[in-house]
């Protein structure tokens, strides 16, 4: 495995996410923000391999999520994921601000 450190060109780094947990008024560094967020990424990326039907275990998860690319693609999917969820919320919301027809 190549041990090297993510870089993303976007978002917010480790120390920065502990600040912002901190103030929120949850107290956090920035190696408990990477625990946190990669125990999440792992769990995230078993439950796709399972629901595609290609289950993976803690050690292939652990591999995965230690890669780049992978923070990479995570990344894309939800980001689509949140602009289809507000999509469906404005559809949702023009429909209830439409007046009653009979």
């Amino acid at each position: 495995m190549n041990n090297k450190y993510i870089t993303i060109t976007e978002g917010e780094d480790y120390r920065t996410i502990a600040a912002k947990m901190t103030d929120l008024g949850y107290k956090m560094n920035h190696a408990t923000a990477r625990n946190i967020l990669l125990s999440g990424m792992k769990k995230y990326i078993r439950s796709i391999s399972s629901e595609l039907g290609h289950p993976i275990d803690e050690d292939e998860a652990l591999s995965l999520i230690m890669r780049q690319d992978i923070h990479e693609v995570i990344g894309d999917i939800l980001t689509l994921s949140i602009q289809e969820e507000d999509e469906k919320c404005q559809q949702v919301n023009q429909t209830a601000n439409q007046p009653n027809q009979v």
